[in-house]
């Protein structure tokens, strides 16, 4: 007898994390509109998605035409999750299954490139003013935890980041009497992305959404640590 022995130079990484109800609605939606071929943008996402999990799996994913082909051809950018449940680059072994299972559907006419989009680690700072007749520090954990129940799904790939929404969970808090300030940062460091991007001027003018490039995801990493509040 003989036998064979392999060894993965790099691990098949994917989502690892149970999408919300929403997604589930959303890609079931969108897999039954596809009708087993890929014409639209999101009949494309929507076959990603659904690719078998036994070939790797993309965490989120965007398609947009490339602009500067002269035939249709489309960028794909994607990005995977670790075991730990953080955004981290889809790796070759992924890349290749999910170009084999796209040719079964795309039109014939199509090209497809497949990219990785660029993680930028946001966090959130805040200030807010508790009513006298709570404990403050109560009110200043709770607070911190709806921020983290909100913020525990990952954003979509280029999708705006609404700085107004903070104000709003941190308002609906029981004891929360105002919300005085709400800043944006940017995460650095040896355990986040080295990704280039100014946040200031990717704000809105009027400060409530960051602007986010179609091949940017944002991330707020780690919640417990990234995600910092102080009482008045």
């Amino acid at each position: 007898t003989t036998s064979l022995e392999v060894i993965n130079e790099e691990s098949i990484v994917g989502s690892v994390s149970l999408p919300s109800k929403f997604e589930i609605k959303r890609r079931a939606y969108d897999f039954f509109a596809t009708q087993n071929r890929a014409v639209t943008k999101q009949d494309y996402e929507a076959l990603v998605y659904n690719m078998d999990s036994k070939f790797g799996t993309v965490k989120r994913c965007n398609i947009l035409r490339d602009n500067d082909s002269l035939k249709r051809n489309l960028n794909m950018y994607v990005i995977s999750e670790d075991t730990q449940g953080k955004l981290t680059t889809t790796n070759t072994t992924i890349k290749e299954n999910l170009k084999t299972w796209l040719n079964k559907y795309r039109m014939i006419n199509d090209t497809v490139d497949i990219l990785d989009a660029y993680i930028v680690n946001i966090g959130i700072e805040f200030t807010i003013v508790a009513n006298e007749d709570k404990n403050k520090y109560d009110v200043l954990n709770a607070c911190t935890a709806a921020l983290s129940t909100k913020y525990q799904y990952h954003n979509y790939i280029g999708e705006p980041f609404y700085i107004s929404e903070i104000y709003s969970t941190l308002n609906k808090v029981d004891g929360v009497s105002d919300v005085v300030k709400v800043k944006m940062t940017k995460k650095t460091g040896s355990n986040y992305s080295n990704t280039r991007f100014d946040l200031e001027e990717n704000t809105s003018v009027d400060g409530r959404y960051i602007k986010v490039p179609e091949n940017v995801i944002l991330e707020i990493k780690y919640l417990t640590n990234d995600i910092k509040g102080s009482v008045k």
